[in-house]
């Protein structure tokens, strides 16, 4: 029985999407010009877009969500599935710097709003072996790109994210939510 509905969650799944992926990227990026609308000052940093986030030996400045070419994304989160959704983090200190590179490591999990996992990857900054520099390792970009099918129904997806130090105990972890339109 229970692998009955675990393959009619997949199967559900199948309505929707058409196709997901990951990706990621370090060092500053076009950003608005100017961060707008509803902040909450969590630790000194601004976080939009209803992110839920903690940073344990971190010093975050930022953290909010934009489409590919910078155009910030609503409050509400509700997004055109049609672009990729960036997940865009300022980083002031805290990270572990050796050699003057910054070695890190960073995971997405995208879930249905029925529970389903739908794509996942543990490690995305696994092909950066020799790390990146301490400038650029202040600006962490995730993408997430989910393309759903012109007739599917509204949904919801959460996407929880992770950035770590592999030389150090500092990270960012958290999650938001994104509403098809």
């Amino acid at each position: 029985m229970k692998k009955f509905f675990y393959l009619l969650s997949i199967g559900s799944m199948a309505f929707v999407l058409q196709s997901c992926e990951f990706n990621c990227s370090i060092g500053k990026k076009k950003e608005p010009e100017e961060v707008k609308g509803a902040a909450v000052v969590k630790d000194g940093a601004r976080i939009y877009n209803n992110i839920d986030i903690v940073s344990p030996g971190l010093k975050i400045s930022k953290a909010f969500l934009v489409y590919e070419g910078g155009v910030r994304i609503p409050d509400d989160n509700f997004v055109d599935f049609k672009k990729w959704i960036k997940l865009q983090l300022q980083v002031d200190s805290g990270w572990v710097v050796k050699d003057g590179k910054v070695l890190l490591g960073a995971s997405e999990k995208i879930t249905a709003e029925d529970g389903t996992v739908v794509l996942e990857e543990n490690d995305l900054f696994k092909k950066y072996p020799d790390g990146f520099s301490a400038e650029d390792a202040k600006y962490i970009v995730l993408s997430a790109g989910l393309d759903l099918k012109e007739d599917a129904a509204p949904t919801s997806f959460t996407v929880a994210f992770k950035v770590w130090d592999r030389n150090g105990s500092g990270y960012a972890e958290g999650s938001y939510k994104l509403y098809s339109k």
